[in-house]
Order: C-alpha cells, then structure tokens, then sequence
C-alpha cells in the first residue's frame, strides 16, 4: 500500500459576493447553514502474486500401426491422470485432448494434458515426479503463472478501498492541524484506476545480480499484478466538540 500526497481543498466559512442578485437569492435561505467541508485527493495500491500456474505434459508416440501408437500413448497417459488424482489434483482442473496422424507411413500419436494448479508446491512435485517416471517421451513444460478473474476483481477493490482509507487519513490529519474535527462523509468517488505487471521494488532487489535462466520466482515476480487506484473524497468539517458528540453516539 502507498500513499501520495496531491490535492487537499478546505472550506471553513461562507463567502462573500458583490453580486446583488446572489445577495438577494441568498436570503431567503439565510436560515440553512451553510455547510463546510474538506475535500481531498489520494491514491492507494495493492499488489497481487499470481494465483494459479498452467502445465502442459506432452506424450507421444510413433508406430507403424495405429492401434500401436494409441495403445503406447494411453498407458502413459492413464499413469499420468492416475499421478494427478493420488496428488488430489481437480478433474475440473484437467483437460486432455488427443490427435493422430499418419506421416510417412508411420503414425504420429499425441495427447495433451493440461493442468490448472492452486497449489505451487503441489505443481513442483508433480511435475518433478513425472519427469524422473517417465520417458523422454513424455514431455513436461515449465509452469506458466497467472491470476485468476475473482482474485484480480480482489485486488483491483483492495485498491480502492486503500485509496478511501488513505484519503480519509489525509483529511483527518488537515482538520487536526485546522483544529476542526472530521464528521461524515459527503462524496467518494474513484477517479482514476490503472494496473501493471511486473515485479515490485522488493523483487527486484531479490532478483539483482541473478543471471542465466530464470527462475520459477522470477517468473512469479514477473506475473505480479500491481493496481494503482485515485479517489476524490470530501468530508464535512465540524467543530471538535460536535465531532466528540458524534462519536459518543
């Protein structure tokens, strides 16, 4: 979370006008109080890791008979979906798609799985495990990281709502300073939103001075999602004893 300092606007008493129509509108409503208030700027930000990581496991075979190389293909695959359950992986979070073809006179049989996992630890051990059981035949990709929908709408509100309580603390802070006290609020409004990937000033001083592949950190870092949110807010501003009147109801 962060914190800018922009614009803070206070009002603490009438004014005066020279405009005669004005004057003379004004008066018939000199029995409303004219109400004063302190209106404020101020951003927050959240920052949001990758959530979910995709795997893709590539197994193959090429026979001089189709039955050959979709039975050399479907054992394999059955070991892999059978490793995905003993690891309590969700059937809603695998999909399979199969393809052959005939090049050549041999046929090419190949299977895809992909994975969707919540669990980076678990994604590491499947994977790690697949590879030392299985052939050169079976292929098993690096994990992609992403987010997901509900997670981002998440850090995209946090934002917001950071923004509101960082605003709300600069107007406190003005009034103190003005001697007044806070009361309700009288406008909220987010007036601008923007976010970006990439990794945050913390993970970049981690990730100096690291060269050669990346790393699985290094690829979460980079998938990291920061969200920058700017509110407009005014509050009533009221005397101090009104203001402890209002918290003591």
């Amino acid at each position: 979370m962060s914190f800018h300092p922009s614009h803070v606007l206070a009002s603490t008493g009438t004014q005066c006008t020279d405009n005669k129509d004005k004057i003379s509108t004004n008066r018939a409503n000199l029995s409303v109080p004219k109400l004063r208030e302190i209106q404020v700027w101020a951003t927050g930000e959240a920052v949001l890791t990758p959530d979910r990581a995709s795997v893709r496991i590539v197994v193959s075979s090429k026979k001089e008979q189709a039955s050959e190389a979709k039975s050399s293909v479907a054992r394999r695959l059955d070991y892999i979906v059978q490793t995905l359950h003993t690891h309590n992986v969700k059937e809603g979070d695998v999909t399979i798609t199969k393809f052959i073809q005939r090049l050549e006179g041999v046929y090419n049989m190949e299977a895809e799985v992909g994975v969707v996992f919540v669990d980076f630890d678990k994604c590491q051990a499947v994977c790690n495990f697949l590879v030392e059981k299985l052939d050169e035949s079976v292929l098993v990709s690096q994990p992609n990281y992403f987010h997901s929908s509900h997670g981002l709408e998440g850090v995209r509100r946090q934002a917001c709502l950071n923004a509101v309580q960082n605003a709300r603390q600069k107007a406190l802070e003005v009034a103190r300073l003005l001697r007044q006290g806070l009361g309700r609020p009288l406008t909220i409004r987010e007036d601008q939103s923007h976010e970006w990937e990439g990794p945050t000033p913390s993970q970049q001083d981690s990730a100096a001075g690291n060269e050669g592949p990346m790393t699985l950190q290094q690829k979460i870092a980079n998938a990291t999602v920061t969200v920058s949110a700017k509110v407009f807010a005014s509050f009533e501003l009221v005397s101090r004893d009104k203001s402890k009147q209002q918290q003591r109801t």
